[in-house]
């Protein structure tokens, strides 16, 4: 059987410069958010530069959040980049909730003033704006509720795409899923198996909680496990998603004993910006995640490191301004949609624990834990090995791990997983020495665990494994 690879980008957040990127109301902006947002033009165009020579890579599909906020400025200047790109190689897309501004609220900055008279593109406008992307290998259609369509290309001499768009088509206008289109979806993969395809699908919301539902649930289709099931009996094998930014690998098995894998796609313009290349051949498909390794911006080259700093800078910078400067902090704050009423009271407070952040060793915060722990908080030869080194590095570390698949974990040193494991256990240790009734015990202990969870999958991920793997098509 023919071999195709297919590479995955998403979350782009196309953000045009057009929209202002200096003065303190884009500052606020931008260090708020994990993202590049400047610098996205520049990252996409080294992404599709380095996809257009890469000889092996038959095809580029981007799965959704185009633009940072539907702006019709964004959308244009970003389909010119796709356009020459497509004349080299197929490009195929869908588009979600950013690319049509659904909080109605499109900002452009300027100065220290926020405006939101930008022009954007409503559902019916969008889904007819990137329609001739993937024209020629178009096989059937579906129009949903919204305007919108999804699609279904010829990517390979073997291969079928599901390019699937679930905006407000579930019920009770949730993104998901009406019966009609889950019906066209899996008359397209039997159809696809009987004209001896493989196929694979993408949609932007999660199909799968990627690490833990306290965290993926609200980033989820609709019924999305009663969707996966169908799915996956149906014959649905791959399913690449974007959304939540974070890199992961995850199965779903039905109860008919069919398995499903999503593949959650980070966003491009944030850490650790990847790309997911897959190659399907002999009914296998072959996942190897590959990282951008810098890009020019106004003729100045940036790293990898670059991008790493800049999604870091969410927490560092918060720290720093709670630190140093208290109108800063507060501005902060509110630019997050975080309003803390009785602030002046509260700030000395905060301060103190952020000047402690920024600067205490690992020794010195274990030492504090086991001080209220008794002794049983953190592993002690764990704490010794790390007694002088700052403890901001490692939390940055595990940070990461949340949006890069655990990549930072592969070289975290084995005392620090040892003290988050320990760390991660402490909710629960504490909710058991408080004076609560066994019901109201197991009602926390159902959150306590999810958070012990979330740790251990960030610093010893499951299997499969996020970067690197292999997936049974049949």
């Amino acid at each position: 059987m023919a071999k195709t690879t297919l590479a995955f980008i998403a979350d782009l957040h196309y953000y045009s410069p057009k929209l202002g990127v200096t003065g303190r109301a884009y500052d606020l902006r931008q260090g708020s958010d994990q993202k590049c947002l400047a610098e996205s033009g520049a990252i996409i165009d080294a992404a599709l530069g380095r996809l257009a020579d890469e000889a092996d890579v038959d095809a580029v599909v981007v799965s959704g959040d185009v633009t940072n906020d539907g702006e019709r400025c964004s959308h244009e200047e970003v389909r010119e980049k796709f356009s020459a790109f497509a004349e080299k190689k197929p490009l195929y897309l869908i588009t979600s909730t950013h690319d049509w501004c659904t909080d109605g609220n499109p900002r452009r900055f300027e100065g220290n003033e926020v405006f939101h008279d930008v022009p954007t593109l409503d559902a019916p406008a969008l889904d007819a704006f990137y329609a001739d992307f993937g024209r020629e290998a178009l096989v059937s259609s579906y129009e949903t509720g919204k305007g919108f369509h999804s699609r279904c290309f010829q990517v390979g001499p073997a291969l079928r795409l599901l390019a699937v768009n679930d905006d407000m088509d579930g019920e009770g206008g949730k993104s998901g899923y009406s019966e009609a289109h889950l019906q066209w979806m899996e008359a397209q993969i039997k159809d696809a198996k009987q004209n001896g395809c493989d196929v694979i699908a993408t949609e932007h919301h999660l199909l799968l909680w990627g690490i833990s539902g306290l965290i993926n649930k609200g980033q989820s289709i609709g019924d999305n496990f009663a969707v996966a099931e169908r799915l996956a009996d149906a014959g649905l094998r791959l399913m690449f998603v974007g959304h939540s930014h974070m890199q992961r690998t995850t199965e779903f098995t039905s109860k008919a004993g069919n398995k499903i894998t999503q593949v959650n796609v980070g966003s491009l313009c944030g850490h650790p910006a990847p790309i997911n290349y897959v190659t399907i051949e002999n009914g296998r498909a072959r996942l190897q995640v590959k990282c951008l390794e810098g890009f020019t911006y106004h003729g100045e080259a940036k790293d990898a490191a670059f991008i790493r700093d800049h999604s870091t800078a969410v927490l560092t910078n918060l720290l720093h301004a709670a630190a140093e400067d208290k109108q800063d902090f507060r501005e902060r704050l509110e630019s997050q949609g975080i309003h803390i009423k009785p602030f002046d009271k509260i700030y000395p407070i905060i301060r103190h624990y952020a000047k402690m952040a920024l600067t205490i060793t690992v020794g010195k915060a274990a030492k504090k834990v086991n001080g209220v722990t008794f002794g049983k908080g953190v592993d002690k030869n764990a704490a010794r090995a790390l007694k002088n080194e700052p403890l901001l590095p490692y939390i940055l570390d595990i940070f990461c791990c949340v949006f890069d698949g655990s990549m930072a974990a592969k070289e975290m040193p084995e005392p620090v997983k040892t003290i988050a494991k320990d760390v991660s256990t402490l909710p629960r240790r504490i909710v058991g020495k408080l004076p609560l009734g066994k019901a109201k015990k197991e009602k926390i202990y159902k959150t306590t665990g999810e958070i012990e969870k979330i740790l251990r999958e960030l610093i010893e991920p499951s299997l499969p494994d996020n970067t690197e793997c292999e997936i049974d098509l049949t």
